[in-house]
């Protein structure tokens, strides 16, 4: 422990209350690098063997219906493809012509390689496990998310195997907000219902909805009462509050009650307790008890089970029911929990989870290698992918079982098998675009063509809009206004080794309103190089003039993109690019109204919330809202820069085409805007000429093409 001093205190005082949160949002780069493991681990002669048997599996399903897998698609669509289904957004300009031009034979597998060992990757995967793990920013409580979301994000930028990923979550223990702990946010998303947690860990990674056999025998399934609070016993006696808290904190909580602190401080004080209080502790005692209102055939209500196996029926621990425990509940804050005093912490979780991750479980490798098959091509061999039944049949089950036999066999890389699938030929056919009605009918003649995420579609436009996307910034934090500001794993480390006299300044400080009302003050360097850009912008436009009363035209060309650079520049030290930042970086998930709520983001509220349903008020995000806004109004933006750079019409809708749709225009599409730049040169009226920029962007970006996936 810390002594304390007034110096000391101080210190910690101006450090932990230096300002309250003044904005959601940090826009510097982690400083936490984890290890990484590179797709290139393994041969690509490894990795092509089994992409060769996927091809070969995938063609004897077809064949059985005079079918086959369709033709390779050009290298625009699979350039477009690969960027979009494993970096999350479309190639830049750069990127597109760099990989047109190359005559490399491997140029194919060596981009799967680049684009898997990006943070392009990490981004796109953090969306996906996002939603299914209901991953916030904030959670229920107004508790923080930030470290859940960290765990998750270097948890893939390190390729941690995904069984090891699964048992670290279901094992998970101590503080929420210790750095690298962040696995208990797993079971404080569900805090307080553990009946829950236990339905959404079968679901997730087993494939089977239990949810049902929380009140009443499965009507549809096998499952009964019994067997899902035997299910739920697993984790029983688990507590959501980390079992270090400092006393300090406790007795200063204490002080509030008994009014030694005044009551105005007690939102300051909960805010800072929650960032030491929460977490999770109890390895687990085997035990549950059936719920009032039982009403299984087998058991009755308040008795007490012992925790089996749902597919075996195996007990992993030695549970023992206490004696003379009577049938009775108490009350617990708002949940209603079965009471079991006696009984035993066992570390039934460790048990739990081993058994879960277990190769040899009928459902865990198979549920993962059929997501990520979905992922990849667009559906899965099996569908719907959680609800898997004992009779339910692949529609490849040839197929579905080199599948799985391969993840085991990868030792869960999950890179490593994604790899193998965008390397196999049915995944680099050109796609299928008619309605499938059966899915278990369809042979995989390719991948299916659908509409992009409201993360793909967001993180795409990004790509047109600024220069650096693909990097890792500090996770928002979302806290009140009684909250710290600044690194929140270095609160915490502050907050627990504080006194109960430093605790007792810190709150006073905190709840200080005149604290709240400080302006945030811009640092000196920063709005030095404010006005300096200021007078720079200032010094171009007056030359800018000169060359059009000149008719300049190279120098006029040349000015623009001056000032458009001078702009771009001037503006990141505004701010503003805080919210021009990739869908994984920015609050998970963003607010209401937002345009990746607008296009489909899931709440959070519910596993796989997403969708792709198409709305009015996309159409009018897209016609009046961003694309405008922020790519076409704006003389900074990349795409407008990359534009201005042409030196014909004919180059600049090149551009533009490159830039939207990674291919060049067609013979029509090319004559159709040569014609409408001509028209627009010879009348010598730069408005018309960007006004014209700005219809081939607009056109482009309300397009089919641009807005799906081939």
């Amino acid at each position: 422990m810390i002594q304390a001093n007034p110096s000391y205190s101080r210190f910690c005082l101006l450090l932990l209350a230096t300002c309250l949160i003044a904005s959601n949002y940090c826009n510097i780069v982690s400083a936490h690098e984890p290890a990484r493991t590179s797709a290139k681990s393994k041969s690509k002669s490894e990795i092509q063997k089994i992409s060769d048997q996927i091809d070969e599996l995938v063609e004897q399903k077809l064949q059985q219906s005079g079918q086959s897998i369709n033709e390779l698609s050009s290298d625009e669509v699979f350039l477009r493809r690969a960027y979009l289904d494993i970096a999350g957004r479309i190639p830049t300009v750069k990127e597109t012509k760099e990989f047109l031009r190359s005559s490399s034979s491997q140029k194919r597998s060596d981009l799967i390689d680049e684009l898997l060992d990006s943070y392009g990757y990490v981004s796109r995967q953090f969306n996906f496990w996002a939603d299914i793990l209901r991953v916030k920013t904030r959670m229920p409580g107004n508790l923080s998310g930030v470290s859940y979301i960290d765990y998750l994000k270097d948890s893939l930028q390190e390729n941690k195997p995904y069984d090891e990923f699964v048992r670290e979550l279901i094992t998970s223990d101590g503080a929420n907000m210790k750095r690298g702990n962040g696995a208990v946010g797993y079971y404080l998303r569900d805090r307080n219902m553990p009946e829950d947690n236990m339905s959404n860990t079968v679901r997730i990674f087993l494939g089977t909805r239990l949810e049902c056999a929380q009140c009443h025998d499965h009507p549809f399934d096998k499952w009964t009462q019994r067997q899902y609070f035997e299910m739920v016993a697993f984790t029983g006696g688990l507590r959501y509050r980390n079992e270090d808290t400092p006393k300090a904190i406790d007795d200063v909580r204490r002080m509030v009650r008994k009014g030694e602190i005044p009551r105005t401080a007690q939102g300051v004080v909960n805010r800072l307790s929650q960032q030491v209080t929460y977490g999770i502790s109890g390895g687990g005692t085997g035990l549950a008890r059936l719920p009032e209102g039982f009403l299984g055939e087998d058991g009755k209500e308040g008795e007490i089970v012992v925790g089996k196996t749902m597919f075996e029926g195996k007990k992993l621990v030695d549970s023992k029911v206490p004696r003379n425990t009577k049938t009775k509940f108490k009350r617990r804050g708002n949940a209603q929990q079965g009471f079991i005093p006696g009984s035993k912490d066992l570390q039934s979780r460790e048990a739990y989870a081993q058994w879960m991750t277990d190769p040899g479980n009928p459902r865990f490798a198979k549920v993962i290698a059929n997501r990520m098959w979905k992922q990849a091509l667009g559906l899965g061999l099996i569908e719907p992918i959680d609800i898997i039944e004992d009779g339910t049949e692949a529609s490849n089950p040839e197929l579905m079982d080199f599948l799985t036999e391969t993840m085991i066999e990868l030792d869960f890389d999950v890179k490593q098998f994604l790899r193998a699938i965008y390397n196999s030929k049915v995944y680099q056919a050109t796609s299928y675009n008619k309605d499938i009605s059966d899915p278990a009918e369809y042979g995989f003649n390719g991948p299916v063509m659908r509409r992009l995420s409201a993360e793909q579609l967001w993180d795409s436009l990004l790509v047109l809009t600024v220069d650096e996307f693909d990097q890792r910034k500090s996770t928002p934090t979302a806290y009140n206004r009684y909250g710290m500001s600044g690194d929140p794993y270095e609160n915490y480390e502050q907050l627990v080794n504080m006194s109960v006299n430093e605790l007792k300044n810190l709150i006073t400080e905190l709840s200080d309103k005149s604290m709240n009302k400080r302006k945030r003050q811009v640092d000196p360097k920063v709005a030095a190089e404010r006005k300096r850009l200021q007078a720079k912008r200032k010094q171009l436009q007056s030359q800018l003039k000169q060359a059009q009363k000149r008719r300049n035209t190279p120098q006029i060309r040349k000015l623009r993109i001056e000032i458009a650079k001078t702009e771009a520049e001037y503006k990141k030290t505004l701010g503003n690019g805080r919210s021009l930042l990739r869908a994984s970086e920015l609050e998970s998930p963003a607010r209401p109204g937002h345009f990746l709520r607008e296009f489909g983001q899931s709440d959070r509220d519910t596993i796989e919330n997403s969708n792709t349903d198409p709305a009015v008020t996309q159409v009018l995000s897209m016609m009046n809202g961003y694309v405008e806004q922020k790519i076409t109004r704006d003389s900074s933006s990349v795409l407008m820069q990359t534009a201005l750079t042409a030196r014909s019409g004919k180059e600049c809708t090149d551009l533009i085409f490159l830039s939207m749709l990674n291919r060049k225009p067609t013979a029509a599409e090319a004559k159709e805007w040569k014609y409408e730049f001509e028209s627009a040169v010879k009348q010598k009226d730069p408005a018309k000429i960007k006004e014209i920029y700005s219809d081939l962007i607009w056109m482009l970006a309300n397009s089919n093409e641009f807005i799906f996936n081939k």
